[in-house]
């Protein structure tokens, strides 16, 4: 009978019935990938593997589970020129939920070298999951038969479907699959009319879509500049989002840290990675939205509990900058965002070249002197000691007492101060972090396992942190992070050269005493003025004396070259050592950084704030440059060295959606640029190599022009109000850009950020929910209709969260934008007017100079707060006022729940609709013009519970003819300053008629009549003098 159960249980979960053996049989003409260009390869070639045999898949307890396990032989050895394949594969097929399916392929008996699980912690299988419930159908090719020996077995083929439709999510039948020990190929067909979005970190010229010409994305983190497309940048996401002709959306998630090459083209996707082993994890999503955060999280068998043991379900109150309780109970695919403080979301300043503390000083003025909003600055490598070593002060330009003065006035002022931190520990006697560093042996070794391995960053010969493994890596973190909070109190961390980046290349490094003119620049000190003009491009370029890879060094130079970019000749094929911690380094448990390599940025952003929270009592804020899938749990994202060029600013928008699908939502560019040629070369600025060819930036003669930069500037700083993380950066050359430097931008930055900041709360509520759940704050527009094939193609906008479109200017002497709308109603940020969009189409807008397109979507509540401010503190507990905008149609039906075998809705989900509030008013109220929104605060403390944060629920209701309606809300959490200062003083209407004539409107709050008039320009009910407590029940009537 157990028998029995098992193998009914291993036919309705993954379709091993006897149409999967027909689906799996070698199609005749089959074409596949080849080593090198990704052409078509014989049908034979994919013969590589045959199936052996199958059994279900065994639980905790030894009882069948869901999910079958099967044994691969090798058939076919393919591509010996990259050494021999693997004879034995195990391949485990596991549904995790109702909609993740796991897969994972290793060779039998062998242990391969995977993610640790301190980065990505493996979710598991959902409790009480049964094959009823699954959204997909996995069919696997059928094992040899009793008589056929080990040569029999169909060849090896996975083929993962959507339930109900049979839409296709993932498909090897017909191409090659290599396992070798340096070498995997697995390809994937993909529909032609598939839109694919993800995989990165890449430059897009195009746009947020992605080419599929036969182009090869690379991951491996560089210290690259984003002048190159299609180059591998900082950081490396083999995540990608498939958006179907119908609007159906799934992913698939890669979770392998090696080198590793993805081509796409018109009808397949082809892994090539030299390293770990074929780990796919599937999400059915059907909504794009929904993908993203089967991607992040999951739940788990066990309930959340509270601190007294009784169960509760998670909700944004539970969302944590650190693991809060309410995450027990929760299995993570990569993690939850983190949430950041709210300072996190105000108006930021940066340059690389602030050269005294003087000049940081003016800036902040000038600022105020502006009315511009800033909320912190961050202050680059000028700071340091005149060796560049990092978290030290200049003692001239920086001297310690002056700077803890001015922090404190910072403070005093509701602002912060921000420093870099770069990965190199330079390798200096009498240097505390270094001395300390080398007492407790946390620094990375050589391929001898013993020595120290040496680099060379801005401060020279330096040494690298083994964030990954060591064990008393933290300690010395906390140390050294204590030691600088002592000097000048700061706020957060700027967590550069995270690749990690080397100016070198070698296996091992030294100095090399007799070269007098290499010793020279290494020892070569800060001039008193800052004026380093002369010395960054020789302490960019490699002093030291190094020993490179041997040729027959599989470490350094793997059979499989991937297609690393080369910045000295703008090629596709330097060696992966090029410029990084050398793959033969070690960690302390042994891992190799060949394959660890990836992971180092976000190895040292988990430990950096895990310290920061130790030593300040803070939540952290940290942003970085390299990253790796789980990083958003601890980190934002700077997206690196952008060009101040029109299409830098085009590029920005795909290189901020990107991360936020990777799991970072607080992730935006260097507003205005940060390379500015106009007055240095690339090779003086420290990119060797950079061309910037796109629009011929590579020489001063290729710069805009000062009025030029100044449009570029205006328009910029309008759309980048708008991006998560909203700073102004720019690099040491460049020109300066900071808002209040034109007249013009002063007043664009006013207005954008003025909006920004009116809808702080609004953004930071959006921010808890994607901590608690999972999900995007920036997003494509085709997150509102994946259905709607304009806007999957609309790569010139995008929305901030679920309510806000962002349509800005991002080309020269414009000022018509054309903007993609999806169908419903739209309302301007700007003056309330109404667009009435029937089907998706694009709308030809004014934006004259100074100004950005910026619209709210039907069918939400947003908190917003009118009052002026230049600091985020200023805004965060004063009045606010509820904005309804209602749907263009009422609520009707509502479709079945994903993941429970149903084909996929058809329609777009109504703002919120995810949410269980949301979802229940839908139900309550068919027929009626339905919005949904929350309100959310806390204390920016470390842990949030309901006893310091604020939830609220608000839901409103109207007549099909907005004649009459109702305003709720419904309290999940009222503790903290937030419920104690919050208060509730107006309610705005948008989308109703004008009253019958001589009619006046009227509104009424708990029996209470408050004042209430029809503004006829906008088109809205402006209901005012409610003066609620945010924290209580509101229950509002209004008839027009």
């Amino acid at each position: 009978m157990a028998r029995l159960r098992a193998a009914l249980a291993l036919a309705v979960a993954l379709a091993f019935v006897a149409s999967a053996a027909g689906e799996a049989r070698e199609p005749a003409g089959a074409g596949g990938s080849s080593g090198g260009s990704g052409s078509a390869a014989p049908a034979a070639d994919w013969r590589t593997y045959r199936v052996q045999r199958t059994a279900p898949r065994r639980g905790v307890s030894g009882a069948a589970a869901l999910g079958a396990v099967s044994q691969l032989r090798l058939a076919t050895e393919q591509l010996p020129a990259y050494g021999p394949s693997f004879k034995d594969l195990t391949v485990e097929v596991t549904p995790e939920s109702a909609a993740r399916l796991h897969v994972k392929i290793a060779p039998t008996g062998q242990r391969r070298w995977e993610v640790p699980e301190s980065i990505i912690k493996r979710p598991g299988v959902q409790a009480g999951l049964a094959g009823a419930d699954l959204a997909y159908n996995v069919a696997l090719s059928q094992p040899a038969r009793r008589g056929q020996g080990q040569g029999g077995g169909e060849p090896f083929a996975l083929t993962v479907t959507r339930r109900g439709s049979g839409a296709p999510i993932f498909d090897t039948r017909g191409h090659r699959f290599v396992f070798k020990d340096q070498f995997i190929e697995l390809t994937t067909a993909l529909p032609a009319d598939t839109h694919i979005y993800g995989l990165g970190e890449v430059t897009l010229p195009g746009g947020l879509l992605l080419p599929r010409d036969g182009n090869v994305l690379t991951l491996w983190n560089r210290d690259l500049s984003t002048s190159e497309p299609h180059a591998n940048l900082y950081s490396s996401h083999a995540f990608y989002l498939a958006v179907a002709a119908d609007g159906s959306a799934h992913g698939v998630y890669f979770l392998n840290s090696n080198g590793m090459d993805v081509l796409l083209n018109a009808t397949s996707l082809t892994y090539r990675v030299i390293g770990g082993l074929v780990d796919l994890y599937f999400f059915t999503g059907p909504s794009p939205e929904e993908v993203i955060r089967q991607y992040h999280e999951a739940r788990a068998a066990a309930a959340a509990t509270a601190s007294d043991g009784r169960a509760r379900a998670c909700s944004p109150q539970c969302s944590r900058p650190a693991p809060p309780r309410c995450a027990r109970g929760r299995a993570q695919v990569i993690g939850f965002p983190g949430l950041p403080p709210f300072w996190a979301l105000g108006a930021h300043q940066a340059k690389w070249g602030y050269s005294t503390v003087g000049v940081v000083e003016a800036v902040v003025a000038n600022y105020s002197a502006a009315g511009i909003p800033l909320e912190g600055v961050w202050v680059d490598i000028d700071y340091m000691n005149s060796r560049f070593q990092t978290l030290t002060l200049d003692p001239v330009r920086f001297p310690r007492d002056r700077m803890a003065a001015f922090a404190g006035r910072l403070h005093t002022a509701g602002q912060k101060w921000v420093p870099i931190h770069d990965a190199g520990i330079a390798v200096a006697r009498g240097y505390a972090p270094y001395e300390s560093g080398s007492a407790a042996d946390v620094w990375i070794k050589d391929h001898t396992g013993r020595r120290d391995y040496l680099g060379q960053v801005w401060p020279g010969p330096a040494v690298y942190p083994d964030y990954l493994s060591h064990p008393n890596v933290t300690a010395w973190v906390t140390r050294v992070l204590a030691d600088f909070q002592a000097q000048v109190p700061f706020d957060g961390l700027w967590i550069d050269m995270s690749e990690a980046s080397n100016f070198c290349s070698g296996m091992t490094c030294a100095p090399d005493r007799g070269n007098e003119a290499a010793m020279k620049w290494l020892d070569l000190p800060t001039p008193a003025n800052d004026n380093i003009s002369a010395l960054i491009e020789p302490r960019t370029t490699c002093q030291l004396k190094c020993e490179p890879s041997p040729p027959n060094n599989t470490l350094g130079h793997p059979p499989y070259a991937i297609h690393n970019f080369d910045a000295t000749t703008n090629k596709r094929d330097a060696p992966i050592t090029r410029k990084v911690i050398h793959p033969t380094a070690k960690h302390a448990d042994g891992t190799l950084e060949y394959d660890a390599h990836s992971l180092y940025g976000t190895a040292m952003a988990k430990v950096y704030f895990e310290a920061f929270a130790q030593v300040t009592g803070k939540r952290p804020f940290q942003i970085l440059r390299s990253t790796f899938p789980g990083a958003g749990k601890w980190t934002g994202h700077w997206t690196g060295d952008d060009r101040a060029t029109w299409q830098g600013l085009f590029e920005s928008i795909a290189s901020t959606l990107n991360p936020s699908l990777w799991g970072i939502p607080m992730v935006g560019p260097d507003v205005c640029g940060f390379i500015d040629t106009a007055l240095a070369s690339p090779a003086q600025m420290g990119f060797v190599g950079m061309t910037g060819r796109v629009e011929g930036v590579e020489s001063a003669s290729g710069a805009l022009s000062d009025s030029e930069y100044e449009e570029l500037c205006n328009r910029w700083t309008s759309a980048g109000a708008f991006y998560p993380f909203l700073r102004n950066h720019m690099g040491y050359f460049s020109r300066n850009h900071e808002p209040y430097r034109w007249p013009a931008v002063a007043a664009a930055a006013r207005k954008a950020y003025g909006l920004r900041y009116r809808l702080l709360t609004h953004f930071y509520g959006e921010l808890a929910l994607v901590a608690a759940k999972g999900g995007t704050l920036a997003r494509p527009l085709f997150f509102a209709d994946s259905s709607d094939a304009g806007a999957r193609n609309a790569t010139k906008q995008w929305m901030m969260g679920e309510v806000v479109l962002v349509s800005p200017v991002i080309t020269p002497n414009t000022t018509i934008v054309s903007a993609h709308f999806t169908a419903g109603a739209w309302y301007s940020a700007w003056d309330y007017s109404r667009l009435s969009v029937p089907a998706g189409r694009v709308v030809q807008l004014a934006a004259p100079l100074g100004e950005v397109p910026v619209h709210f979507r039907g069918g939400a509540v947003l908190a917003t707060q009118p009052a002026r401010a230049l600091v985020t503190r200023d805004v965060r507990f004063t009045p606010v006022t509820l904005v309804v905008t209602l749907p263009a149609v009422p609520s009707g039906p509502r479709g079945a729940a994903a993941g429970r075998g149903a084909a996929p809705r058809r329609r777009a989900l109504a703002p919120y609709e995810l949410e269980p509030e949301c979802a229940a008013a839908h139900a309550a109220n068919p027929g009626r013009l339905v919005s949904c929104g929350l309100l959310y605060q806390d204390d920016d403390a470390l842990a949030v519970t309901p006893d310091n944060s604020l939830l609220v629920w608000i839901t409103a209701a109207a007549a099909p003819d907005a004649t009459r309606g109702s305003v709720n809300s419904t309290v999940k959490a009222a503790g903290g300053e937030a419920a104690r200062k919050l208060r509730v003083q107006a309610v705005h209407v948008l989308g109703v008629a004008a009253p019958a004539a001589g009619a006046a409107p009227t509104a009424r709050v708990g029996g209470r009549e408050v004042p209430a008039e029809y503004d006829a320009a906008a088109g809205a009910l402006r209901i005012s003098g409610l003066d609620a407590r945010a924290g209580e029940p509101l229950a509002l009537e209004w008839r027009l």
